[in-house]
């Protein structure tokens, strides 16, 4: 009785009596009447993360009108922009590798088309992504998740999208009255129409891609669903360098297959899944001199299993790694070896028990404990403890507040010549040139409903040190001369990034969108002593997204402005038999001019009903047509060496793009 009391003051106190309008969902209580915004935002906060609606992110602006859904996780003050040609996910300082990127849990390697462009989740494929910025299990960063849409429609959906590089397509059919399947396939046709105008330095440069995703998801009884899940993607490319009579191409590809069992019953839970998942890089260098060859793979086995009743949840995850190393051949004349890397076998297995305690007077709790074995290549066992606890206090009106704290490590590396998605990156395990590494991660962080939940406040403060971390420190002239990607190529240190994110989420109406700021360093401090900063730190960065929806029509747009990255600058350029070197200054001790980019995205409906959606879609990207730099290097042309700044041949992208859904 005296509860019952104090659940109608407290909803005669926390929600104010209001008309029913266009944006608002009432229900009537006798003469009181509760209130609440309908969410329009593709956006939403979880207990976990953040949540996106994938099929909402087609209101924000696209590239040659194709979605990149990780291209809108780095537009959340957590995850920092890199550049067009960064392919990489660095969320509050960490590097890409510390990031986990899967699909329903498993994950996938090699996540990148078109230089980071465009990614190999095909958007029209899933229903949903979540977000997280702390710690998860076999990694020090954050994760993003792909969710599939495990619903089994009543009759066959399809999802068609032709830009002017690519053509995509869904299909979603039901295979009975308890069974789905869903296939998704996606292929480019850029070098059939823009092959002649893309080129580098005025050489020619070919690129394709193309990619394919089968789901199939039933639900034999009430309390059980079985689902798979597949995925398969190829890159080719290939560049000739006329100045220095080169000729490079290469081709990457990623592959992943899983199974998963899910059970609920009388309030218990439990899922099980297995996977495996497949990446290689290769690289040819053909020249008058002789051919040089790169080659590098990750295969990943392992099952992934919980069970969760009530407050109390149980986590098992077992992994097995076979891992090559950037394996490097040559027959040129003036670098002739042909000494493969060494392969990488390694074994993984990690337990957490949770304990969740539900609100008594504002106060919530969640604490873990992690056990983690990892047995190296070398057959050297680690053995790790990773507590986490994170506390939750609910003001009600005046927002909630969370704290999190915990230890977390990772025993997989990822290195490379670069971080633009080419096939010169590759993966290699702990033990031989590396301890595993290890992380504490605290935060605390704020966030306030506003306007019945049209408005979200959210802050937050984080902390995170590093340690036993490696940086890849070799040119790819080092790497052709050693033959060994990771001999004499590594550097040793320890690392730590801190900052502060700030947005303000409007969700529903018309209008929507977020305000999003982030002041926060990454730094490394390497055996030398000197602490300097990542490649990919942005100091200060402000993003802006938002559209306008009405029922035939729907505009959208983004700003970015940020830091310039740091760089490495080059003192002096020299030729020695043929062969450029280079000194160079202190490590990442220049930085690029600031970051500035602004898109636009307008979509007209020709139907729009719930049942048809048929339409064309107008974008621009860049449309400031600014010069934003990418890195510095030595230019040769004519015979000249000039050291330059390097940005997009094409400054402004316009796209147009044709869907169509059912």
């Amino acid at each position: 009785m005296i509860k019952g009391i104090w659940s109608a003051l407290l909803i005669l106190i926390v929600f104010r009596v209001s008309a029913q309008t266009d944006s608002s969902l009432t229900r009537s209580i006798d003469s009181t009447v509760v209130s609440a915004r309908i969410r329009t935002s593709p956006v939403a906060a979880t207990d976990k993360g953040i949540r996106f609606d994938v099929e909402g992110l087609s209101k924000l602006p696209t590239l040659f009108g194709t979605t990149n859904p990780i291209a809108f996780i780095k537009l959340l003050p957590s995850a920092q922009t890199g550049s067009e040609l960064d392919s990489g996910l660095h969320i509050q300082g960490c590097d890409h590798g510390h990031n986990l990127l899967s699909i329903d849990g498993a994950p996938v390697y090699g996540s990148g088309h078109l230089l980071g462009l465009f990614s190999v989740f095909n958007p029209t494929h899933f229903k949903d992504m979540e977000y997280r910025t702390g710690s998860v299990p076999g990694r020090l960063g954050g994760s993003l998740d792909m969710v599939p849409d495990r619903t089994v429609p009543d009759r066959v959906h399809a999802d068609l999208n032709l830009g002017l590089i690519s053509f995509q397509g869904t299909v979603r059919a039901p295979a009975g009255k308890k069974t789905a399947v869903s296939l998704s396939c996606r292929r480019s046709f850029l070098n059939e129409i823009y092959g002649d105008w893309i080129k580098i330095d005025n050489d020619p440069f070919r690129y394709g891609f193309g990619d394919m995703n089968i789901g199939i998801v039933s639900t034999p009884t009430d309390c059980d669903r079985i689902s798979a899940d597949f995925l398969y993607s190829s890159d080719k490319a290939a560049y000739s360098f006329n100045e220095m009579g080169l000729d490079a191409n290469g081709g990457w590809g990623s592959a992943l297959g899983s199974v998963g069992w899910e059970r609920k019953k009388h309030g218990l839970r439990m899922r099980h899944g297995l996977f495996i998942s497949y990446n290689d890089n290769r690289a040819d260098i053909l020249s008058g001199f002789g051919d040089t060859h790169l080659f590098s793979s990750i295969l990943n086995l392992g099952y992934r299993g919980s069970v969760s009743w009530k407050d109390w949840r149980a986590e098992a995850d077992i992994n097995y790694f076979d891992v090559l190393p950037q394996d490097v051949s040559s027959t040129s004349g003036t670098f002739s070896y042909g000494n493969p890397a060494d392969r990488q076998n390694a074994f993984e297995t990690m337990a957490r028990a949770i304990r969740s305690i539900g609100e008594y007077r504002g106060f919530s709790a969640t604490a873990c404990i992690e056990g983690v074995w990892y047995l190296s290549p070398e057959n050297r066992s680690f053995w790790f403890l990773n507590p986490f606890f994170s506390l939750k206090y609910n003001m009600f009106r005046f927002g909630k507040l969370s704290l999190k704290t915990g230890l977390s490590s990772q025993d997989i590396f990822l290195a490379g010549v670069t971080s633009l998605g080419f096939p010169t990156e590759f993966n290699f395990m702990a033990g031989k040139y590396g301890d595993v590494q290890r992380s504490l991660y605290s935060s605390l962080a704020y966030n306030l409903d506003l306007g019945q939940g049209e408005w979200m406040i959210d802050a937050e403060l984080y902390y995170r040190k590093l340690k036993n971390q490696l940086e890849f420190d070799s040119t790819i002239i080092d790497v052709l001369k050693n033959g060994n990607a990771l001999d004499g190529g590594l550097r040793k240190g320890d690392g730590w990034n801190y900052g502060l994110n700030l947005s303000v989420h409007k969700q529903s109406g018309a209008l929507t969108g977020w305000v999003g700021y982030s002041l926060g360093r990454s730094l490394r401090r390497l055996e030398d002593g000197h602490v300097y900063p990542s490649n990919f730190e942005r100091i200060h960065e402000l993003n802006v997204a938002a559209t306008y929806s009405r029922p035939r029509w729907d505009v959208g747009g983004v700003i970015i402005a940020a830091s310039g990255t740091p760089y490495t600058p080059i003192k002096q350029v020299y030729l020695i038999d043929q062969q450029v070197f280079c000194t160079y200054g202190r490590r990442n001790s220049e930085r690029l001019e600031p970051y500035f980019r602004m898109d636009l995205n307008f979509n007209w409906y020709f139907r729009n009903d719930g049942k048809v959606t048929h339409g064309i879609n107008f974008s621009v990207y860049n449309v400031t047509a600014r010069e934003n730099q990418f890195f510095w290097r030595v230019q040769i042309k004519d015979g000249k060496y000039a050291y330059t700044p390097f940005s997009f041949a094409i400054k402004l992208l316009p796209g147009i793009g044709w869907f169509y859904k059912f």
